[in-house]
C-alpha cells in the first residue's frame, strides 16, 4: 500500500493506461485538502471530460454519471473521502465550463 502524499497507479476504465492518483498528504482534514483533491483528479477529470463532454454539464450541477462517479471511487480507494471526491469533480467541472465560456 503506498503512504499518504505518494503516486498511486489507478487504472483508466478506457484502455489499458494507468492514471496517477495521489493520495492525501495526511489522514484527516488539513489546510487545503479540498484542492488537493481537486489536483489530484484533475488529469484524469479532463480526460474523462474530453471523453464525456456531455456529463460535464451535469457533474457542474453535483449530478455524476457513473463514469465520473467511477473516478470519485478511485479517489476514495486512495484515501480521499468520496465526498470529497464528488465535490473536487464538480468544482472541476464548474471551472472547465468557466473556461470554456471565457468567465473566471
Amino acid at each position: 500500500m503506498a503512504q499518504l502524499g505518494k503516486p498511486v497507479n489507478v487504472e483508466h476504465n478506457h484502455g489499458n493506461k494507468m492514471q496517477v492518483l495521489n493520495r492525501p498528504r495526511q489522514s484527516g482534514p488539513y489546510r487545503d485538502r479540498d484542492i488537493g483533491c481537486q489536483e489530484a483528479l484533475e488529469q484524469s477529470f479532463l480526460t474523462l471530460a474530453e471523453l464525456h463532454s456531455g456529463d460535464v454539464l451535469d457533474a457542474a450541477a453535483g449530478r455524476l454519471s457513473s463514469t465520473f462517479m467511477a473516478l470519485a471511487k478511485r479517489a476514495a480507494s486512495v484515501g480521499w473521502t468520496l465526498e470529497e471526491a464528488e465535490v473536487a469533480i464538480s468544482e472541476l467541472a464548474q471551472n472547465l465550463l468557466d473556461e470554456s465560456t471565457g468567465h473566471s
